[in-house]
């Protein structure tokens, strides 16, 4: 396990310094927030927020909003994914929720199931909602 910000695949997508980080064998039932950036690496039912980045290890698994600055999935995240710069969903990687994000890559073998919002201030999913947008829907299955 590795206790940088460094995702599995050596994409420099999180610069922050991992300050909090839920271990492989650890469950949480209750929502997470910090000011630093999170590594999960266990099972978190409820959501996770940061001011800085969030990593979802491959073994991670979030039930819930996933919001933080940068956000890269290698692991699952069922629930909305909110970040106000880039996501990232690497190869194992899966999101089955709605996204918004400044920028985002997928690579080859990730998932994502849901509606994405793309660009200019990702405030929120539910910000974004109404019939005057511009939101997609993209579907990835390796």
């Amino acid at each position: 396990m590795s206790w940088r910000s460094k995702p599995e695949s050596g994409g420099g997508a999180t610069r922050d310094a991992i300050e909090n980080v839920l271990g492989r064998s650890c469950t949480v039932r209750g929502d997470l927030s910090a000011e630093g950036a999170f590594r999960i690496d266990g099972t978190v039912e409820g959501s996770v927020e940061s001011r800085a980045a969030v990593v979802v290890g491959e073994s991670g698994v979030v039930r819930g909003i996933v919001r933080g600055t940068d956000v890269v999935v290698a692991g699952t995240v069922v629930g909305d994914v909110i970040c106000s710069g880039h996501l990232e969903i690497l190869a194992k990687g899966r999101i089955e929720g709605d996204i918004s994000a400044k920028s985002m890559r997928i690579e080859t073998g990730g998932v994502f199931r849901g509606t994405s919002s793309m660009g200019g201030e990702a405030g929120g999913v539910a910000e974004a909602a109404g019939p005057a947008d511009s939101r997609g829907s993209l579907s990835s299955v390796a």
